[in-house]
Formats: structure tokens, sequence, C-alpha cells
């Protein structure tokens, strides 16, 4: 579905006509019903109102969707706590990461109260914790990367990065299990997105869904390794 405004009117940003035929239309090609669907660029503002929640709650009855939730804006996860102790989202995507823990505040807690599935992005910080990103990094031109690595950044992951392995004891090559690890390891998360660019990638993360959390003192070492910051500028 199209991404709507932050701002507006709920109707105007996810009206019911058109939640509808997006969703008739992906159906088409993609089979007689999704197991998830999630909205973009969510505001607590629209919690309660607007005709959107009745077209979900009518796809479900019709069997065209299962689960329902939205994806909420970057660092802003607070921005969905309504929408969960409303009772009508099954699901919350929100970046959560060793270096954006603000979720684990209110609403991962939320979601664990009210039985909300959490599916957490950006889990590897756009590669910033797979400890491959070092001073000298360098990207092709339009990738994305430049905008989440820009000016000193590079510089800046490759120490946080370095300080996290030492506090640890750990080397860089284990950094990416680390910060998947780290995110699996709250109660409250169902399951993570993270990048793979290579088969090498998809094997050894999925490996890592093996059910074997950080322990408490190596998650009370990460605590205090959080980093606040506008990721994407």
């Amino acid at each position: 579905m199209a991404r709507p405004g932050r701002g507006g009117p709920p109707d105007r940003a996810f009206p019911g006509e058109h939640i509808r035929d997006s969703l008739e239309t992906s159906l088409r090609a993609s089979g007689d019903h999704f197991d998830v669907v999630q909205f973009h660029v969510w505001s607590d503002e629209r919690a309660g109102r607007g005709e959107w929640l009745e077209t979900v709650q009518d796809l479900k009855r019709e069997g065209k969707i299962r689960l329902f939730g939205v994806s909420v804006n970057d660092h802003e996860p607070d921005n969905a706590v309504r929408l969960v102790r409303s009772g009508t989202v099954d699901t919350i995507q929100v970046i959560y990461t060793i270096f954006d823990q603000a979720p684990a505040g209110t609403l991962l807690p939320a979601c664990a109260e009210h039985g909300v599935g959490v599916i957490a992005r950006v889990a590897l910080d756009e590669g910033g914790l797979t400890g491959r990103i070092t001073a000298g990094s360098a990207f092709p031109e339009g990738d994305f990367r430049n905008r989440c690595f820009r000016d000193d950044r590079p510089a800046q992951v490759e120490r946080r990065v370095a300080a996290i392995c030492a506090d640890l004891g750990i080397g860089a090559d284990d950094m990416a299990e680390t910060a998947l690890r780290f995110v699996l390891s709250h109660p409250a998360v169902s399951t993570v997105i993270p990048g793979m660019r290579s088969v090498r990638n998809v094997e050894r993360n999925t490996a890592l869904s093996d059910g074997r959390p950080l322990t408490d003192e190596q998650l009370a070492t990460l605590a205090g390794h959080r980093w606040q910051r506008n990721f994407y500028g």
C-alpha cells in the first residue's frame, strides 16, 4: 500500500476504499489471503478514528487477511503505544537494535502485555553492527548507505563497535550474531528482519533462530551502548 503522510485525517491517510482496492490487486497476483498486512508511516492520532479499522475488520472476517499491524516510524516507538493498548492491532514493526533500544522502554512491554507480535527491523543498523563498517568504508553512487553513513559516521560506528567488542570480549566477526541475538533476546520480540545479500548471510542469520538468548550479563553490558541519533538523517 502507498505510504501516507505523517499527518492529516485518518480517512485521508488510510481510506477504506483504497485499502480494499490495494489488497484485492495484490491478492490477484499472490493468492487468496495474506497472513499479515501492515500500514506504513503510522501516527497514533489515528488510533480509534477513521474507516480503516472497519475495513480491516471486514477483510479479516472475509478471510483475506489473518493479522493486521503497523510499521512504526523511524525512531518513534512510542507513537504506536496507544494503538497497541487499543486491542485493534496484532503486530508492530519497529526499529530495535543495540544502538536504538528505545522500544524497550514502553512499546515492547505494552506489546507483551496485550499479546501483540513484534517484528524488529534494521537489527544490524544497515550494516553498522556487522563489524564491517570502518572509517574507510565507501559505497557506490546512489547507494542508500551513503545517507546512513554520511560525514564521519563510519568512523563513529567503527569506534562504537570496537567498544562493544572489547566490553563483551568478542571479535568483530562475532558482531552480527551478537546484534541479532540481542534483539531476539527480548521476550516481546517475535521475529527480526535482517538484511541478507548472500547465501552465507541467509544461512548464518537463520541459524540464530535456535532460541539461545544472550546472557543477563551480556545484555546489561549492551544496555550501556545505546547511541541516540537520527539514523537516516
